[in-house]
């Protein structure tokens, strides 16, 4: 596959002699969440890369999970567009390594981290993501194996109604709508949105709703948190687990809650934080519907003259609730600042599939009378930790470690410290070591059905993490370079012997992972002053290797990993309220897939894919065309996946 890299240059080149006007913004400083207690960028010893609300508002995409796709190190393996289902991972780990947080709270899913993305907020809710690189187990648990993303919505400052409305290609559609209002020491926040589309191929359909609501409350040294929503989804998913069953479909519903009080005395600071977060999942190997499978009186499915073998007897029902609090106090004293806590979280799944036979069956909700969940299972999980954070004039040393017990396995510690050197106002050199660690999901342990076979004898995976790197900051720069190297053990992967077609949940014994990655945020205005065309630039590249290799076997998840990715955004200077932003990623992934029309083993094609948006303001009015994978490329993220190819979309937002 070739990329049309030469009529990407011309475009970009051609694209920003639009030219001549009047933004210029400064490079903030923003308050990041790498510790227990919060340190401004230029004070911490990790990387954390920050996408602002001035980016997530120019960037010519439709969801968070395409932000992503554009950022550093950040692999995005879709099933389909607009957060039909997306599986992030950071540092060529697997997509259940990676913690998703909404303002600060975990959603990751227990049944399985193909869920983790299923968030109730709409893009234009949010303020900013954090993407916290390397292992974080010491900081937020054992979900954090490689790292964290940290979604946090925008505060409700003002009384506006906000909202947008698109349309594209294939039937899509996207309509949302904001309402805040901000007292003296109160504000509400809440939003709705509902987006769908027939499918670019045969059953790739979807259709999805959004409910989010967020009150916050400032009382004096008292300040409060709540946020509740709701997200329902169904889609069309072609080939998703599996090419030997194509047609299958699946319904997602997410209820979400938390709550967040924190209290400042003059030098301490008290947070607590409680959850909770309901998940369903109905999945249908053989689709059931209107032009699908129908089922007929004695419970089987028949399409035409297809009917679905004997042991398919009905879909997979899915029920988890994870919920939990913690509780964490960070004193300042001459020695520096010592932050203790301890934190709580439960895991349930109710299912017809995953976990141990119930006495009794019970209703699925919202299903027909034959949905039954027949199995369960359940676990707890206890931590404590201590943090101690050291500046002696330009040196900042964090260290500390969490004591982990988990009901169904082994009590871990995961220590880990963090040192950084202050060179100037402008250099930053940095090291950091860390233990992290995982327990299988649900789906690990239990799954059997389509052509997978779970374990319960997996053990956690674990892993040493290393890092050296260097920090930029300037008036019109923000950036790093680093080297980093993550020996993992006992690694969970769906792994295939012989071309078999069943795939098999494995410890593998080791890979260690190493890499290299550099970022920068780039002001031009700032430092070729406001009548240069071209307004900001965010630009960055990883290579990753990994020493081991699927030479007996085919790995699904571990061994496919991005071994290089290069990632461009240019957002122009606005002229006559016009404004073109154009993302680019080149992606080249080691690994490949067993192609379902060829019967072998086939290589993933590298790719590279471009974004653009033009827009037009005026006043409190945007419109925008907008097109994804411009140049049309054919390519997938998983093993036969085609995903869309170039996409079209038109659309305005308002706010009053």
């Amino acid at each position: 596959m070739k990329t049309p890299v030469i009529a990407s240059i011309g475009l970009l080149i051609s694209s920003f002699s639009l030219g001549q006007t009047n933004d210029t913004t400064q490079l903030k400083e923003f308050t990041i969440t790498e510790k227990r207690s919060a340190k401004q960028f230029d004070q911490s010893a990790r990387v954390v890369t920050t996408i602002d609300k001035m980016e997530i508002e120019q960037a010519p995409v439709q969801t968070v999970e395409e932000l992503l796709e554009f950022a550093l190190n950040v692999d995005v393996k879709q099933r389909g567009p607009y957060n039909v289902q997306n599986d992030i991972s950071l540092r060529g780990a697997t997509f259940e390594q990676t913690l998703i947080l909404l303002n600060g709270v975990k959603l990751s899913d227990p049944q399985t981290g193909h869920h983790n993305m299923n968030l109730p907020v709409r893009l234009e809710d949010v303020s900013r993501i954090e993407i916290l690189h390397g292992g974080a187990s010491r900081i937020y648990g054992t979900s954090a194996f490689a790292g964290a993303i940290n979604i946090i919505t925008e505060n409700a400052d003002q009384n506006t109604v906000s909202g947008s409305v698109t349309g594209g290609e294939y039937n899509f559609y996207q309509a949302g709508v904001t309402a805040t209002t901000a007292f003296e020491n109160h504000s509400h926040r809440i939003s709705a949105s509902k987006s769908g589309s027939d499918g670019y191929i045969e059953n790739t359909d979807f259709e999805r709703t959004n409910l989010f609501w967020q009150s916050e409350a400032d009382l004096n040294r008292l300040s409060l948190m709540v946020n509740a929503g709701f997200m329902d989804k169904g889609f069309g998913a072609q080939n998703f687990y599996t090419s030997t069953f194509p047609r299958q479909f699946e319904k997602t519903r997410t209820y979400f809650s938390s709550l967040t009080a924190e209290y400042d005395f003059d030098k301490t600071h008290i947070r607590l934080r409680s959850y909770y977060r309901q998940h369903h999942d109905r999945f249908e190997l053989y689709r059931e519907g209107l032009d699908y499978y129908q089922r007929t009186g004695n419970g089987r499915f028949v399409m035409g003259n297809d009917t679905v073998p004997s042991w398919y007897t009905g879909h997979n029902y899915h029920q988890t609730v994870a919920y939990g609090s913690d509780l964490n106090v960070a004193h300042t004293w001459k020695l520096g600042e010592t932050s203790v806590g301890v934190e709580y979280r439960k895991e349930e799944i109710y299912s017809n599939v995953l976990g141990h036979d119930l006495a009794e069956p019970k209703a699925v909700p919202r299903e027909p009378s034959y949905a039954q969940f027949t199995q369960f299972d359940e676990r707890e999980n206890y931590s404590a930790y201590i943090e101690h954070n050291f500046k002696w004039k330009q040196l900042f040393v964090s260290m500390g470690t969490m004591y982990n017990i988990n009901s169904q396995f082994d009590d871990e510690w995961f220590p880990g410290v963090d040192v950084s050197y202050k060179i100037n106002k402008n250099f930053q050199p940095y090291a950091s070591w860390s233990r992290s660690l995982r327990f299988p999901s649900f789906t690990n342990l239990y799954y059997e059905g389509g052509n997978s076979v779970g374990s319960l004898t997996l053990e956690p995976e674990k892993s040493m993490n290393y890092e050296l790197g260097t920090k930029f900051v300037s008036s019109w720069f923000r950036g790093h370079v680093a080297a980093f190297r993550r020996e993992g053990k006992n690694l969970i992967d769906w792994i295939r012997y012989n071309n078999s077609d069943t795939a098999y949940a494995a410890n593998i014994t080791e890979v260690n992972i190493n890499g290299a990655e550099l970022n920068g945020f780039f002001n031009i205005h700032k430092l070729l002053g406001e009548n240069f065309p071209v307004f900001s630039v965010r630009a960055g590249y990883t290579y990753l290797m990994a020493d081991t290799t699927s030479r007996d076997f085919e790995s699904s998840y571990v061994l496919d990993f991005l071994q290089h990715k290069a990632d461009i955004a240019l957002t122009s200077k606005e002229y006559a309220g016009f404004q073109l932003t154009v993302n680019g990623s080149y992606q080249d992934r080691v690994g490949g897939y067993r192609n379902a029309e060829e019967m072998r083993e086939t290589p993933f094609d590298p790719v590279f894919l471009m974004n653009m948006r033009l827009r037009y303001r005026y006043k409190q009015v945007s419109f925008y065309g907008e097109v994804s994978n411009l140049f049309d490329q054919d390519y997938v993220d998983i093993g036969n996946v085609q995903l869309p190819g170039r996409w079209v979309k038109i659309g305005f937002r308002f706010s009053i």
